[in-house]
């Protein structure tokens, strides 16, 4: 197993990521970290985590950085519209958390996360990574970009390539309209209390796609706050009693078959 830091899959500053490459990799699991669209670092610590237990497994591991705290005015032009009707579209359906999780920010956060799996799954980056399957992990911010890129705003998904899983912690679906049948699994992990994103987003997913028969997910620990999650993900056990990282696991081996 080797580490290759920075590596860029465009031409802004922000646009890098970090990848751990085992001899013989099969999958790939990508962690977008958390930071409400205005902070956060793909130098966390969950990366090395994630590495110890993956990659043993023949796991490849990316941890990315994507742009934070952009504006409509850093958007192209030729978005904004459509950004604003999202926004007020989101706005009314329901969603209880800050609207700056479906601004602009997470816009630019959603185009880039696209491009960096699309860069992985071309082979671009890593020859050795072509054409194998790529879960998202995402984490707060991350895992709201994640579901999004899963079920992507009409307008914009010729210009985002999508995971084939996603496992989004302490998350949202932020456009749940997207939701249909045949996207990629996806599963989200909240907790019963969440003063960030609150539960009842995530009970909005969970019921938008029991109607609309999406494969989605949702499974809501004890374990209080929001932070407390991505840890209890790491370490901890899933309601079912197995360790919790099988959440991920299983996703991963479902892009295999």
């Amino acid at each position: 197993m080797r580490v290759i830091p920075d590596i860029p899959y465009g031409p802004l500053p922000h646009q890098a990521l970090d990848l751990a490459l085992p001899d013989l990799p099969r999958a790939v699991v990508v962690y977008a970290h958390g930071g409400g669209f205005a902070k956060g670092s793909r130098k966390e610590e969950t990366f090395a985590d994630l590495v110890a237990r993956l990659c043993p497994l023949g796991i490849a591991v990316a941890s990315v950085s994507y742009r934070l705290g952009g504006g409509l005015v850093d958007m192209e032009p030729s978005d904004r519209p459509a950004m604003r009707r999202m926004v007020a579209a989101s706005a009314a359906a329901g969603l209880r958390l800050n609207a700056r999780l479906y601004g602009p920010a997470f816009a630019m956060a959603l185009f880039d996360l696209g491009r960096a799996v699309s860069a992985l799954k071309s082979g671009a980056l890593v020859s050795a990574l072509t054409g194998l399957p790529v879960t998202l992990l995402g984490m707060s911010a991350g895992g709201i970009a994640a579901l999004s890129l899963a079920h992507p705003p009409k307008v914009w998904a010729g210009r985002l390539t999508r995971p084939d899983a996603v496992l989004a912690v302490s998350a949202a679906m932020v456009q749940p309209w997207r939701l249909r049948p045949g996207g990629p699994p996806c599963v989200m992990l909240h907790g019963g209390i969440d003063r960030i994103i609150p539960p009842d987003d995530a009970r909005l997913a969970a019921r938008v796609a029991q109607e609309m028969g999406a494969d989605l997910r949702v499974m809501f620990t004890e374990t209080s706050g929001h932070v407390p999650q991505l840890t209890r993900l790491l370490h901890g056990t899933a309601p079912d009693g197995r360790p919790a990282l099988s959440l991920l696991t299983d996703l991963v081996a479902r892009t295999l078959l």
